[in-house]
């Protein structure tokens, strides 16, 4: 890759052949309680299968050291698809190098590959350093503060009316 931090082999997609590498990358840096399955990189091969789904990594020396996750989005009132720049993760020992910025430069050229109508991340108010990596990158704030609700495990469950 071009301009790529010094001894980043590559930043790239992942697709359905690269499952044991992608699951890898989730198990070394996402921080999941509990692991989706007993086979995580057949799941993951059936993640990868649905285009939908966007698994970026940055590699170096055969392992992963950051990893950015989005999801295309239809849209009811157009034809094109909306990007939904879900998570970035960048191992500690390989932060403040240039992987991040990396990450989000190729997640953009999936955004204009797909030819998205946008593309857009949330992020923690407090979080600084997401907030300066994603204005590095020529991202626009909302202007607004948004409010994430959430509904898991009992909540999601339909209460009697």
């Amino acid at each position: 890759m071009t301009g790529a931090p010094r001894g980043l082999r590559i930043v790239r997609r992942f697709g359905p052949d690269d499952a044991v590498l992608a699951a890898r990358a989730i198990a070394r840096l996402k921080h999941t309680v509990n692991p989706p399955t007993n086979d995580p990189a057949a799941a993951m091969k059936l993640w990868l299968e649905d285009s939908d789904n966007i698994l970026l990594a940055a590699i170096e020396q055969e392992r992963p050291v950051g990893f950015a996750l989005g999801y295309l989005l239809d849209r009811v009132d157009e034809q094109a698809k909306m990007l939904f720049f879900y998570e970035i993760e960048v191992a500690p020992t390989h932060r403040r190098q240039g992987i991040g910025a990396a990450l989000v430069e190729a997640m953009k050229r999936v955004a204009e590959a797909e030819r998205v109508t946008k593309m857009w991340v949330q992020t923690d108010p407090a979080n600084t350093a997401a907030r300066a990596l994603y204005g590095r990158a020529d991202a626009v704030p909302s202007g607004s503060p948004e409010l994430i609700y959430c509904w898991r495990g009992e909540r999601l469950r339909q209460r009697g009316s």
